[in-house]
C-alpha cells in the first residue's frame, strides 16, 4: 500500500512536474472550493410572516418578507402553503386555508411582480423584467387569504425563487415561514340605548331635578288680557336619528265650549279666542325662553320656533333633533285669548308631551 501511494505521488508531481506546478494545482483546488457552491441553493434570510388577523377561519391579509441571497437574476417566486416547512416532505394543505382569491396588494424591495397563478394552497409570483435582486429585504402583501381552521398546529409557507418566469426548473434560493391561528379572544361591550326626558314647570338642564309642579292657574279670562303660562322640558338621547317630542291634548274647554287652538303660527290678539304655544323667547307678550344647551341639532320645529307667533295642533312634533343630542332644555310658552261672548265656565286642558328616540 505504501509503495502504491509513493508511485501515485511520483506520477502527479514528479513525472508531470514540468506541466503542472504544485502552486497551480493548489490554485485549481481552491477554485473548486469557492466556485462549486455558487451553483447550489442557499437559504433566504430575514424570513417573516405577518398576519393581520390570526383568528381561525377569518379572511385576512398576509405579508411575507425575506431577503434574496444568491446574486442570480430572479423572475418568479413560488409560495406553497403546507403543514410542514420541510421541502422534501409531502405537502399537506393546512385544513381550512384558502389562498385561491389572494390579491397582491403591496410589494416592497424587489418589486414588479404579479400573481401568475393561485390555488387553495399555492401562489406563484412572476415578473417580466429579470433582475438580480438587491440585498435589501423585500415583502409581499396578499389580501383575502382565508386562515386555516386548525388551531392545534402551526402551518408553513415554503418559499422558492427561480430564474424562470413560472417557478419551474432549478430553484435558486429557498426557505420557509411559519404561522399559527388561534380561536381568538372576544371582548364585547355595549352602550345601551338611552333617552332622558323630564317635564315640569321648571327643570334642570340635565334632568337632575325639577320643581315637581305640573299645574298652573292662568287666572281669569278677560277680552282685554292675554293669559300666559310656561313649562319646561329637557331631553337627551344617543339615538342615531335623534329624538322627537310630540304634544298631545285638547285645547282649553269648559264642557262643550272650546277655545280652539291656532292651526298656523299666529300673533297673539286680545279679544279673539286663541290658544297656542311656542318654544322660543317672546316679547308680545313677554314670556318664554330660547332653548338651552350646546347641541345645536336639537331645535323647536318650524311652526313652534317663531317669536311672538303661536300655534297648537294636537299630535304636532314641537321639537326634534336629527341625531345624537345630549342634553337640551326647552321652555314652552302658552297664551290664551278670549272674546267677550265666551260662555262662562272653568276652561282647562291637559297637554301631554311624548319624547321618542329614533334608534
Amino acid at each position: 500500500m505504501q509503495h502504491r501511494l509513493l508511485r501515485f505521488h511520483g506520477f502527479a508531481f514528479i513525472k508531470w512536474r514540468h506541466v503542472w506546478s504544485e502552486e497551480f494545482l493548489a490554485l485549481l483546488l481552491a477554485l473548486f472550493v469557492f466556485v462549486a457552491p455558487a451553483s447550489a441553493s442557499t437559504r433566504l434570510e430575514n424570513r417573516s410572516l405577518f398576519m393581520t388577523s390570526s383568528e381561525a377561519g377569518k379572511t385576512t391579509s398576509y405579508t411575507v418578507g425575506f431577503r434574496y441571497m444568491t446574486p442570480t437574476p430572479i423572475n418568479s417566486v413560488d409560495m406553497l402553503f403546507c403543514v410542514s416547512p420541510i421541502p422534501y416532505e409531502a405537502c399537506v394543505t393546512p385544513p381550512g386555508l384558502d389562498a385561491s382569491a389572494a390579491v397582491l396588494s403591496n410589494q416592497t424591495g424587489e418589486t414588479g411582480y404579479s400573481i401568475l397563478s393561485e390555488s387553495v394552497n399555492h401562489i406563484v409570483l412572476s415578473r417580466s423584467q429579470i433582475a438580480i435582486p438587491a440585498s435589501t429585504p423585500s415583502s409581499y402583501t396578499f389580501d383575502t387569504i382565508k386562515n386555516p381552521t386548525d388551531t392545534s398546529q402551526a402551518f408553513s409557507i415554503r418559499l422558492q425563487t427561480h430564474t424562470s418566469s413560472d417557478a419551474t426548473g432549478t430553484q435558486v434560493d429557498f426557505g420557509s415561514v411559519r404561522g399559527q391561528v388561534e380561536p381568538g379572544i372576544y371582548i364585547e361591550t355595549q352602550v345601551p340605548p338611552q333617552l332622558i326626558f323630564c317635564l315640569a314647570q321648571e327643570v334642570e338642564l340635565g334632568c337632575t331635578g325639577t320643581n315637581d309642579t305640573y299645574y298652573t292657574d292662568m287666572g281669569q279670562l278677560d277680552p282685554a288680557l292675554t293669559l300666559v303660562a310656561k313649562s319646561q322640558m329637557a331631553v337627551g338621547t344617543n339615538a342615531t336619528a335623534g329624538f322627537a317630542i310630540t304634544a298631545v291634548g285638547t285645547p282649553l274647554a269648559a264642557g262643550t265650549n272650546v277655545i280652539d287652538g291656532l292651526t298656523a303660527p299666529t300673533a297673539s290678539q286680545a279679544g279673539v279666542n286663541q290658544f297656542g304655544i311656542n318654544l322660543v323667547q317672546n316679547t308680545a307678550p313677554a314670556i318664554g325662553g330660547d332653548p338651552e344647551g350646546t347641541f345645536a341639532n336639537a331645535t323647536p320645529t318650524a311652526d313652534y320656533s317663531i317669536p311672538n307667533e303661536y300655534k297648537y295642533v294636537s299630535g304636532d312634533v314641537v321639537a326634534s333633533s336629527t341625531n345624537v343630542s345630549l342634553m337640551k332644555k326647552f321652555t314652552v310658552s302658552y297664551i290664551v285669548n278670549s272674546n267677550a261672548n265666551l260662555h262662562a265656565g272653568v276652561y282647562s286642558t291637559t297637554i301631554t308631551y311624548i319624547a321618542s328616540g329614533r334608534f
